[in-house]
């Protein structure tokens, strides 16, 4: 085989392979993001209901109970949601 042939064959490998590793890049920071909003939105509408309940304690939204949501989706925001509760602080 012509050496041409063989480069073409490796940069179209190549290009595939980047292709794959992008789009799974993208599926998960996708997936990441849509967690987080949902977190965020749970979050906020759990701190109404705990203010208007008065209930004692408050959950804070900070870059460590983001991430907590982001990557644990809904049991994360129970999990800090029970953080708040026992009074451990998110620092």
């Amino acid at each position: 085989m012509p050496l041409e042939i063989l480069t073409g064959l490796a940069i179209l490998v190549v290009a595939i392979a980047a292709f794959i590793g992008v789009y799974y890049f993208f599926k998960v920071v996708k997936y990441l993001v849509v967690n987080s909003i949902v977190g965020l939105i749970l979050l906020f509408i759990s701190n109404l209901v705990i203010g208007m309940l008065n209930m004692g304690f408050s959950v804070e939204i900070n870059w460590v109970s983001i991430l907590i949501c982001a990557v644990g989706g809904i049991p994360g925001v129970i999990i800090v949601i029970l953080l708040g509760f026992l009074n451990v602080p998110l620092v």
